[in-house]
């Protein structure tokens, strides 16, 4: 049914992370990222444009979503490159795909989300 689905996307400039450095802003990026989030994020060289991408994922399912929720509650993870979505606590069960690409300076999500009954 159409109204069990909603869809959510964001846009971030990828330089917004590149100027909060991880090392100097640790408690902000705690705030928003999990820990496999951020161990994921902070192995690449560019681990800005990560971070930038996953919270272009979070914003998007939480626009996604008819219930309000928390950066937390949300984790990303990767499967052979195609963003994977789960959400930690929820009243409600929902299924997500999602869709994550970045060009030179921003980074964009799209998600699709379906809510179980």
């Amino acid at each position: 049914m159409i109204e069990n689905l909603g869809v959510g996307i964001d846009i971030i400039e990828v330089s917004r992370f590149r100027r909060k450095k991880y090392e100097e802003n640790r408690n902000f990026y705690k705030k928003i990222f999990v820990k496999s989030e951020l161990d994921y994020c902070l192995k690449f060289k560019n681990s800005a444009e990560r971070f930038a991408g996953k919270f272009a994922i979070k914003e998007a399912v939480i626009k996604s979503i008819s219930e309000k929720i928390r950066f937390l509650d949300i984790e990303t993870s990767h499967l052979k490159s195609k963003p994977i979505v789960r959400i930690k606590k929820s009243r409600e069960k929902y299924n997500f795909i999602a869709s994550l690409s970045h060009e030179n300076d921003f980074a964009v999500a799209v998600v699709i989300s379906e809510k179980i009954k």
